[in-house]
């Protein structure tokens, strides 16, 4: 019985505090870029409110694409990734993909680039949110430098 009102304690929190957190992450614009519409699917279900599923398409002044995802709140969980410093690919029954785990202005961050599709980066921006660059044509320099953009003002309010 006790373990119930917890868990109803918790999701109450949830409902509560969840609209308001939620609603000040966002994918801002990127100085350079044109974009896109924002995206917004909230990570909802019967029985309460999960966060948010944002995601923005930018374009580079000669037309490169960059897609971006920010997943956030309890639904969308921690971003899962090695030891910083790891290196590894998906040989032998992969299409070539390589892995790489380090810090990004102090965030576990995961480049990986797979040959045939192209770039992508993840950023764990806290505890569960996870932002994700996507690019056929940018490099890794590029995505670093939208994701330190993106992130540091991701989840500013108002008041700050």
């Amino acid at each position: 019985m006790r373990r119930n009102r917890c868990y109803s304690v918790l999701i109450l929190l949830v409902l509560l505090c969840g609209g308001s957190a939620f609603a000040s992450v966002s994918l801002p614009d990127i100085p350079g870029y044109t974009a896109g519409v924002l995206r917004n699917t909230p990570l909802s279900a019967p029985s309460g409110d999960f966060g948010v599923w944002l995601s923005k398409t930018y374009r580079s002044p000669g037309g490169r694409i960059l897609e971006a995802t920010l997943m956030s709140g309890p639904g969308a969980g921690p971003l899962v990734a090695g030891a910083e410093g790891s290196k590894t690919d998906d040989r032998p029954l992969g299409f070539g993909a390589t892995y790489e785990v380090f810090s990004l202005d102090g965030k576990t961050a995961v480049y990986e680039t797979i040959p045939s599709v192209g770039q992508s980066l993840a950023v764990a921006v806290d505890t569960n949110s996870t932002l994700t660059l996507e690019s056929a044509s940018l490099g890794r320099k590029e995505l670093e430098e939208a994701a330190l953009h993106l992130i540091r003002p991701t989840f500013r309010t108002d008041d700050t």
